[in-house]
């Protein structure tokens, strides 16, 4: 906990985020009471330490359980004592979020109650007020609290809190990255918020990979009064960062005594009876206004699109995975398609994101950071040189293969100086199939007509590529005379996943995948950016071609099968009616009933009932794949990941009554016209 930094920048309050102590993202470790007691332990070694830092409430976050019932709590403490233990008031259950599984909510407004602390502990008190309390300083400074989802309910704690005068609203969360989601999160609820109540809002949130396919997106904040005085950047990354302003609180009686009909709210308000504790908030400055801090005029430029965030958040998410699981590097079976491109891309960003880190902080203080090391290794300032050190990529091709992939992939691992090699998988595709001829005396053709003589040559394929990679990723290093061993990273895409157009057990099985919850349509905007703006020329090529999986034989040396052909839908389609399904919440009828009206101009009622026909079809079929889905990145809600975002089952009926409902609807339309 960066408390002594925050302390030596005079800071009379420091926030920590949610669940600081044992980390958000412990699941069903929650059950285990080793980690209630461990957090305790840290509890106790963090309360002796503050008397070291005796002028600063230190507010963090840590489960704590009462009457045998786990709460997710905020803790206060100042100079070696604690205050307040505050349990969280609304519990988030949605998107990946499970937290009534673990913890019960407080439901008790303004009541606390005594919580007598287990002497094992250690601590040098008693007891310690437990419940939804106030706190106040000696010179009156009221500071309250919310956590988290509470943030973004209908009846949100800090509008009770305004009521009752307080003046610093402490925010501790724990909340993860989706696409746009921080710029609705800082604008709309940290900004919009205190300007309609008024006062401090002090927002602390994670930064980093926790463990998890989420990643916690950090922009901390401070804002007063509708205004934004100081913030995190969102994808640095540093293990610890600390953000810090010098607000006047008299700001804050002057912008509530402008507010008359909260006036009037606030005085048919119940008076609340504070907590009092022996310290101070405020502190003589002089002159105060040559220190105060000043709002930052142009919020937009610490904002990012959701292009730029795709460039941002992954990568770091790469960073801080492969940092955690002591692996030294990743292999990316390069194809010289859009997917495989964009993940080796991540990788190349992921480098150029350390190194400026890296060179950055040399420059400013010459001070250091976990993040710098890589298994015990500081890392340089060249992230060229490191891209070759930990990215190994290789052309998988076969009989199949274009030269237009061939020249994508050679492009871009020359552009971007991934360790490279290429190689053809024929021999062993031959070998296999000898195999099973001993076996069965048959031998499948492509020239058949039986689908699933092709479709098991496709296969037979893609599997290889997956043994090869886990091959690669193993032994590259060895080759190399260096230790270690490799991640492999996975490149299918959303898209590809949710209506099954992938080999179970091919190259989207892998360790990791950094773009499995990013549709194409996306990763094409992201592959733009990243020829536009970071100068990876390669990438024209690759955005150009017309996606294909290059596992049927060629004609005239040109590809003969591309991805939107085989699936019967674009990608833009797959990306649409994916979202109506999830977030949407539609069924084959409901979505048939919408894209009558957003695709009117493109399809007739037959062509459109096709469509959704054809999306479910798929979909259900190719459920199963779902279950073994490689861990990836969350970046959006639409994600199909079984594990935690998307709970269907992998055995569908056929949905026929869903089809007939469609046709039905599609008859008394083509009546109606006739």
């Amino acid at each position: 906990m960066p408390c002594k930094e925050a302390y030596e920048r005079d800071a009379r309050l420091r926030l920590g985020p949610e669940l600081e102590i044992p980390g958000y993202g412990c699941a069903d470790h929650y059950h285990e009471q080793d980690t209630e007691i461990h957090s305790w332990e840290n509890l106790r070694i963090l309360t002796h330490e503050s008397k070291q830092w005796p002028s600063m409430l230190i507010v963090t976050g840590m489960p704590v359980r009462h009457r045998s019932l786990m709460y997710n709590c905020a803790v206060a403490l100042q100079n070696g004592k604690l205050l307040l233990i505050r349990p969280k008031k609304a519990l988030c259950d949605e998107d990946v979020y499970r937290e009534s599984r673990w913890f019960v909510r407080w439901t008790e407004p303004f009541v606390h109650v005594d919580f007598f602390i287990n002497p094992d502990y250690g601590f040098e008190q008693e007891s310690v007020p437990f419940g939804d309390g106030i706190l106040e300083s000696l010179d009156g400074v009221k500071i309250g609290f919310e956590i988290c989802e509470e943030l973004w309910t209908a009846h949100s704690s800090h509008i009770e809190l305004a009521q009752q005068g307080v003046d610093i609203i402490c925010n501790g969360s724990g909340s993860h990255h989706i696409l746009g989601k921080s710029n609705y999160r800082i604008n709309q609820l940290i900004l919009g918020g205190s300007q309609k109540i008024g006062g401090v809002y002090m927002f602390s949130n994670h930064r980093g990979c926790d463990g998890d396919q989420v990643y916690y997106d950090g922009a901390s904040s401070i804002a007063q009064n509708g205004d934004l005085y100081a913030q995190i950047n969102q994808f640095d990354i540093e293990d610890t960062c600390v953000a810090t302003a010098l607000i006047d609180l008299a700001q804050n009686f002057a912008f509530r005594q402008n507010k008359g009909s909260n006036k009037i709210t606030a005085s048919n308000t119940k008076y609340v009876e504070p907590i009092r504790f022996n310290g101070r908030i405020t502190g003589n400055v002089a002159p105060l206004s040559e220190k105060l801090t000043k709002p930052i005029d142009q919020i937009e430029r610490l904002q990012l699109t959701p292009t730029e965030e795709l460039a941002q958040g992954p990568p770091a998410w790469l960073w801080h995975y492969l940092r955690r699981s002591k692996m030294a590097g990743f292999f990316v079976p390069l194809s010289g398609g859009q997917d495989s491109s964009a993940v080796a891309t991540m990788v190349r960003i992921m480098c150029n994101k350390v190194c400026e880190a890296v060179k950055r902080r040399r420059e400013t203080d010459g001070g250091d950071d976990p993040a710098y090391y890589l298994n015990g290794v500081r890392v340089g300032e060249d992230p060229a040189e490191l891209c070759n050190q930990i990215l190994f990529t290789c052309y998988m091709a076969s009989e199949h293969s274009s030269t237009e992939t061939r020249a994508c992939a050679d492009g871009l691992a020359k552009d971007i100086n991934s360790n490279h090699s290429s190689l053809f998988i024929d021999t062993a595709v031959s070998a296999l199939l000898g195999i099973f001829k001993m076996a069965l005396g048959f031998m499948p053709s492509f020239q058949s007509s039986d689908r699933r003589e092709t479709t098991a040559l496709e296969n037979i394929q893609a599997r290889i590529r997956m043994v090869l990679a886990y091959l690669f990723a193993q032994l590259s290093l060895v080759a190399k005379g260096k230790p270690g061993t490799l991640l492999v990273l996975g490149t299918a895409n959303v898209d590809e996943s949710l209506v099954g157009y992938l080999t179970k057990y091919d190259c989207s099985s892998a360790d990791i995948n950094p773009i499995g919850s990013i549709s194409k349509h996306d990763l094409r905007k992201f592959l733009r950016h990243a020829y536009e703006k970071l100068g990876i020329t390669s990438l024209k090529q690759v955005i150009d071609s017309t996606p294909t999986a290059e596992l049927r034989p060629l004609k005239d040396g040109k590809v003969a099968q591309t991805d939107e052909e085989e699936i019967g839908l674009t990608y833009d389609e797959l990306s649409q009616m994916g979202q109506l399904r999830k977030p949407g919440a539609m069924g084959p009828y409901s979505m048939f009933i919408r894209l009558l009206e957003t695709w009117s101009d493109k399809y007739t009622p037959r062509q459109n009932a096709g469509k959704v026909e054809q999306f479910f079809w798929r979909y259900r079929i190719n459920r199963h794949k779902a279950m073994v889905a490689t861990p990836a990145y969350h970046a959006e809600s639409y994600n199909p990941d079984d594990h935690r975002n998307d709970h269907r089952p992998f055995l569908y009926p056929d949905m026929a009554y869903q089809i007939e409902k469609i046709h039905e609807k599609l008859r008394q339309l083509e009546t109606s016209e006739e």
